[in-house]
């Protein structure tokens, strides 16, 4: 579904990206981790448009999207969340996912102000996606918070209403931000299996980028490692985890008493690194 090949990217002499390659099937669900500054939300900027690769491609479902604006990627069905929130916090729940389907409205301002009966069925249609992707997070956001302003919000429901919104643009790959942000070990089991219920019911393919290791370890199902902006490691959890280098991408040197406690820890989930640096130079 989404194939990177050999991209490069840099910020003045800043190399963030280099040479790599990537390929995320239909169904799967791929975790991108890594150190701080190693590169992971540029590739999420990279893949929605919002910067251009200096080399290399980006194809969805074999169509490149290089040199795309980021609504038409959407228009291709990429979606993302971001590691900064950015809801509309003085609307409603209801609204906030309401607002990303207005790009696939036919009728015209003509027709909304007349309230013709074809505006009236979009409208309509609009409000039960809305619902239907919001019934995936329960009573976390129904109820009577589908009409509070996220403003009254809790950080974490704002994170749940982000991955709402996505949802209702109508794509087919989600690419997640650190989903988890901000949650207590029990909001994180929540959804770890909201995730997976995104994929075996919902039908999205994802791709995420997450420093819960616990959450890594329950939902994905290949997980790429990335170091200075280039793949350090591919494989499963179990694999990645116990790779020397990426336990010394994460912790640097160490003896070999101290790497097998590290491997240990890392297997076990039990690392959680810092937030990334959002790919800026």
């Amino acid at each position: 579904m989404l194939e990177l090949r050999n991209v490069y990217k840099s910020f003045g002499g800043l190399q963030a990206i280099a040479d790599l390659s990537l390929t995320l099937n239909e169904g799967e669900i791929v975790s991108l981790i890594g150190p701080n500054g190693a590169g992971k939300t540029t590739v999420f900027n990279l893949v929605t448009g919002v910067y251009a690769p200096d080399q290399g491609d980006i194809l969805f479902e074999g169509r490149s999207l290089k040199g795309l604006k980021p609504s038409a990627i959407v228009e291709r069905g990429v979606a993302r969340t971001f590691q900064n929130l950015r809801l509309f916090t003085n609307l409603t729940v209801l609204e906030n996912v309401l607002i990303p389907q207005h790009h696939r409205l036919r009728s015209n301002w003509f027709a909304s102000v007349l309230r013709t009966p074809a505006y009236l069925r979009q409208e309509r249609a609009m409000h039960e996606m809305a619902l239907e992707k919001l019934s995936f997070f329960g009573p976390r956001l129904m109820s009577f918070r589908l009409h509070q302003p996220v403003e009254v919000l809790s950080y974490a429901n704002r994170r749940r209403t982000e991955m709402a919104r996505a949802m209702a643009t109508g794509a087919k790959l989600l690419l997640l931000d650190e989903p988890s942000a901000g949650m207590n070990p029990k909001e994180t089991r929540e959804i770890t299996q909201i995730i997976r219920r995104m994929r075996d019911e919902g039908g999205y393919t994802i791709l995420l980028v997450e420093h819960k290791m616990n959450l890594v370890k329950d939902i994905s199902d290949r997980v790429v490692v990335l170091d200075y902006g280039r793949k350090l490691a591919e494989g499963s959890y179990q694999e990645v985890v116990n790779d020397p280098a990426v336990i010394e991408a994460y912790l640097g040197k160490r003896s070999d008493k101290q790497s097998a406690v590290a491997r240990a820890q890392m297997a076990d989930g039990m690392f959680a690194d810092h937030d990334d640096n959002g790919g800026q130079p």
